[in-house]
């Protein structure tokens, strides 16, 4: 049974990125989608215990034999949906975050509901996908109208009002909230539940590789920050943004002590918290 079609939103492609800077923004869009989808060991010589120095190639050989009958690591599946599907619960979403870490920039969270008869085998972890992937998978499943799905963004002055975790929380319910349909069960990437879905959720731990509906979601929340992040570079080259999305890296960390903070910067977090117009600054 094909869920119902949310009402369609003004814009499509890149939603929400020019009013991203409005606090926990809610952007809730019908977004339809389609997902990106030997040789023998040397015989022992004897009971000698002596370890043979193999010739040039001949390890390389084996490792590669090795690995070939190694089974692929399967890809997130549809059993947590199908489990609450069979207790009658129609409307199954999965709800997943991008931006805890950074030390710029906003915290978002998607959330989606796919038909069960919609096969999606190019989904997979978003942090496993390569970036072209996933503008791919999200670009799909944004054209896909049958997938129901929401998107929240909560800034970064959010953020330092109430801290990351609770930031996030808000972003997760925020998500699951503006479906265009509401959902019966959340199934939420991690080992914590927001408290407005308490009773009506599950946690899984690292659930973007093991649910088909949480890696969807990853991919939708990972996608629409780091284009919002590249947009920001745009404004602020000198930090470098469009490269690491606002991570602490080496460059990043040189930047922040050479020009200071930029007004998208969190001001909890470190170093800026120890800068003028941090949370920890004293004068």
């Amino acid at each position: 049974m094909a869920p119902k079609k949310a009402k369609e939103a003004a814009v499509t492609k890149q939603v929400g990125l020019g009013a991203w800077i409005k606090k926990g923004i809610v952007m809730a869009d019908d977004i339809k989608f389609e997902p990106p989808t030997v040789d023998k060991k040397p015989a022992s010589r004897g009971k000698s215990t002596r370890k043979r120095n193999p010739a040039a190639g001949e390890s390389t050989a084996a490792d590669a034999a090795k690995a070939a009958k190694k089974p692929r690591k399967a890809g997130p599946t549809r059993e947590h949906e199908q489990m609450y599907w069979d207790q009658g619960m129609k409307a199954v979403c999965g709800v997943d975050e991008a931006g805890r870490g950074p030390l710029a920039g906003p915290v978002v969270a998607a959330a989606c509901i796919f038909p069960p008869d919609l096969n999606m085998d190019a989904i997979n972890d978003s942090k496993q996908m390569t970036e072209e992937d996933r503008e791919v998978a999200f670009e799909a499943l944004m054209a896909n109208p049958d997938v129901i799905k929401c998107v929240c963004i909560i800034d970064h002055h959010r953020i330092d009002e109430i801290n990351i975790l609770e930031a996030t929380m808000e972003a997760m319910a925020g998500a699951v909230r503006g479906l265009g349909e509401e959902a019966d069960w959340a199934l939420i990437d991690g080992n914590r539940i927001p408290e407005p879905l308490k009773g009506k959720a599950e946690a899984i731990v690292k659930g973007d590789a093991k649910s088909v509906c949480i890696a969807a979601a990853s991919v939708l929340a990972k996608v629409t920050r780091d284009r919002m992040m590249v947009e920001m570079a745009e404004k602020y080259p000198q930090y470098g943004f469009a490269e690491h999305k606002g991570y602490g890296t080496k460059a990043h960390m040189a930047a922040i002590h050479e020009h200071g903070p930029c007004p998208h910067h969190r001001m909890t977090f470190a170093p800026m918290k120890n800068m003028p117009g941090g949370s920890n600054h004293e004068p």
